[in-house]
């Protein structure tokens, strides 16, 4: 009847026992897993993952017997790893400023090599003195219209050489050398001629002595005495000059 009326505590019973233990076991297992956390089992290794917290087991009442909250373990942090050291970074050697460069050696001004004097001139051939022998006929050309009925004897007129004339010792007359000749007047039907005078050689004036036969055309027309007909030497008429004598002349 006592009993009835004073029921027994809950650590009194058997399940109370058991809850009671559990409690403890999970106690002692954080705790151990704590001071394996701080590396007090096993200082040169990282402390191992804790092994999960024992479930206590649910006691079973019965009656009016309540649960009795279920403990577990608190949950352990994961072993934090030691931070890794910085890279150790060398710093580059200190490279020493490259020495100057040498000033360049001062080159003395290169000497212009003299000028070469001039090869002196050509000496001018030296000239040369032939004869162009008598009775060689100068082939000419008249300068200019020369009429017998407006021209008397000794008038002058130009005629030039058309063709080359060769003389002794490699000298010769140029076509185209000047050659004066004089006016002398005929008789019909020649009416007109002419006489050498001279001839220009290299701007010397040289003599000349022969008679020139010429290309004429009659022509009628006044004169000194009316009217006449006579005879004229045509600009660039033919004239033929057969000298009487030699001729020496001087060529460069």
């Amino acid at each position: 009847m006592a009993d009835q009326q004073n029921p027994p505590k809950w650590y009194h019973t058997v399940p109370g026992y058991v809850t009671a233990t559990a409690t403890l076991i999970g106690s002692i297992a954080a705790a151990a897993a704590g001071l394996s956390q701080l590396g007090v089992f096993h200082k040169d290794t990282p402390a191992a993952t804790p092994p999960a917290a024992a479930t206590s087991a649910e006691p079973q009442r019965s009656g009016n017997s309540h649960r009795t909250p279920e403990s577990r373990a608190p949950s352990r942090a994961p072993a934090s790893q030691p931070a890794a050291p910085p890279p150790r970074t060398t710093a580059p050697a200190s490279t020493p400023a490259p020495a100057p460069a040498p000033a360049p050696a001062s080159t003395p001004a290169a000497t212009p090599a003299p000028t070469p004097a001039p090869p002196p001139p050509t000496a001018a051939p030296a000239p040369k003195t032939g004869t162009i022998g008598p009775g060689t006929t100068l082939e000419l050309s008249s300068g200019s219209r020369v009429c017998s009925s407006d021209s008397k004897t000794g008038d002058k007129f130009t005629a030039t050489t058309v063709s080359a004339v060769s003389g002794s010792n490699g000298v010769s007359l140029p076509a185209g050398t000047q050659v004066i000749l004089s006016v002398e007047q005929q008789k019909a039907p020649k009416f007109i001629s002419a006489n050498g005078v001279s001839l220009d050689v290299g701007g010397k004036t040289v003599k000349v002595s022969g008679a020139a036969s010429a290309q004429t055309e009659f022509a009628a027309g006044p004169n000194s005495k009316g009217f006449g007909i006579g005879a004229c030497i045509p600009q660039g008429g033919r004239i033929s000059l057969r000298l009487s004598d030699g001729v020496t002349i001087t060529v460069p």
